[in-house]
């Protein structure tokens, strides 16, 4: 019982942080330098011209009335208009998010299957040459900027073996692999040195507990010892970590796509914010606070799950 109580206390918890992100992001228009009705009919419209718009957009009206209208089009699906394109902010997301979802997904898994054989190896030894050489690797690949990394391995692998594409995202799921495959490693190498640092000490911490002593004299496998009894254990403070690190992911993915040509979310950042597109750069704020929230939302459940001592603690 403890548990779902603990779950129903996150999701509530979620609510009015959803309409706070909500708030905020609508402050970006009204914090923003210029006037968004010259941004759309250029600078050399009359002021007949700029009022007409101005009524259009309801940017005369109080702005009690104008965040209350902007919370039930956000609500109702309705994210408005670029100022350039004039396209739906929505199609516009709708257009580059399965790139951004392909580089996240594929990084955070890549990080993963990084970070976790590194920190079982290193804990199953540690202060031997390979926990050092680990924890040397964690430090430099922390160390190592991400664009850096991307530079480096479009002109050491992409460009001398053909093998990857050095932009764009291809047509077919094939086309879509090879060239997700350079920029999701990227992503994952700045993640996955603090996955492996937590989940080592885990790790260690959870191999000198009792009952890990107790199975092993009773001639437990070892591999069972680190799969039932050890994993399980460790796994919460990682989960914990990836979640903390969304909003860096979400970052790195901006940066990842602007080095390797993605046409995804964090191009699509770059672009509206040259053109100082508002309407679309408050969607794409938006997006990545939801996914913030739902992702450490999501976490807290794995770990309810993964962790029993959450149903007393509640």
């Amino acid at each position: 019982m403890g548990r779902y109580l603990f779950i129903a206390k996150r999701l509530a918890l979620a609510i009015p942080l959803l309409f706070g992100i909500v708030l905020l992001v609508f402050l970006i228009l009204k914090i923003t330098p210029g006037d968004p009705a010259r941004l759309i009919v250029g600078l050399r419209a009359s002021e007949p011209e700029l009022q007409l718009v101005r009524e259009q957009l309801g940017l005369n009206d109080p702005a009690i009335v104008q965040y209350f209208r902007y919370v039930g089009d956000v609500f109702s699906g309705n994210l408005g208009y670029s100022f350039k394109s004039r396209e739906a902010v929505s199609s516009i997301i709708a257009e580059r998010l399965p790139v951004t979802i392909w580089l996240l997904g594929f990084g955070a898994l890549l990080s993963l299957v990084i970070s976790v054989p590194l920190a079982i190896l290193s804990a199953r030894a540690p202060d031997r040459p390979f926990d050092h050489a680990t924890r040397g690797f964690s430090l430099v690949a922390l160390a190592m900027p991400s664009f850096w990394v991307g530079i480096i391995l479009i002109l050491t692998v992409a460009l001398p073996t053909g093998w990857f594409p050095v932009g764009g995202f291809g047509e077919t799921p094939a086309e879509h692999l090879r060239s997700i495959a350079l920029p999701a490693f990227t992503l994952a190498l700045s993640i996955a040195p603090l996955q492996v640092r937590s989940l080592r000490a885990s790790i260690i911490a959870v191999l000198g507990t009792e009952h890990v002593t107790t199975a092993k004299s009773l001639g437990v496998p070892r591999s069972r010892i680190m799969s039932k009894f050890v994993l399980r254990n460790a796994a919460p403070p990682t989960v914990s970590i990836l979640a903390l690190n969304i909003g860096y992911l979400l970052f790195g993915a901006v940066v990842v796509e602007t080095t390797f040509a993605l046409p995804g979310i964090g191009q699509g950042i770059v672009l509206a914010a040259r053109q100082r597109d508002i309407p679309t750069i408050q969607g794409y704020t938006l997006l990545f606070a939801v996914v913030v929230v739902l992702v450490f939302l999501i976490a807290d459940i794995l770990t309810s799950i993964a962790d029993p001592r959450l149903e007393v603690e509640s």
